[in-house]
C-alpha cells in the first residue's frame, strides 16, 4: 500500500513539473512573439545612441529617421523574427532589413542634405 502512495506522489510530482514547464514555454513565446511600445521606445532610444553625432547635429531629422525606420520594423517583422535577425546578424539578414527601411534612410540623407549649411 505504501508503494502505491509514493508511485502516485511521484507521478503527480512529475505530472506537476511538467505542467510548469508547459506554462512557462507559453508565456514566454506569447510574450516574445508581439511588440510592445516599451519595445518601439527602446528601439528609438537606441538609434539615436548608434546615430552618435549626426543625432546631436541633425536632432530633429534624427528623431524622424529613428521613428521611421521603428515604425516600418515593427509593421514588417514580428518581434521574434527580428530578435533572431539580430542574433544571427548574417548578411542575407541585413540586406533584408535595409531593403524595408531604404526609403527612411532616403528621407533622412535628403534631411541631412537641406539642413546642412557651407560654413
Amino acid at each position: 500500500m505504501a508503494k502505491n502512495w509514493q508511485n502516485y506522489l511521484a507521478l503527480g510530482i512529475i505530472a506537476l513539473v511538467v505542467i510548469l514547464i508547459a506554462v512557462k514555454v507559453i508565456i514566454n513565446y506569447s510574450s516574445g512573439a508581439k511588440w510592445t511600445p516599451e519595445d518601439r521606445v527602446q528601439m528609438v532610444s537606441d538609434c539615436l545612441d548608434d546615430l552618435g553625432g549626426y543625432a546631436v547635429r541633425f536632432p530633429m531629422q534624427s528623431e524622424e529617421y529613428c521613428a521611421c525606420t521603428t515604425d516600418t520594423i515593427l509593421a514588417s517583422f514580428s518581434r521574434a523574427e527580428y530578435k533572431l535577425i539580430e542574433k544571427e546578424n548574417t548578411p542575407e539578414d541585413e540586406k533584408k532589413v535595409l531593403k524595408v527601411i531604404s526609403e527612411c534612410y532616403n528621407a533622412y540623407q535628403q534631411a541631412m542634405f537641406n539642413a546642412s549649411k557651407l560654413d
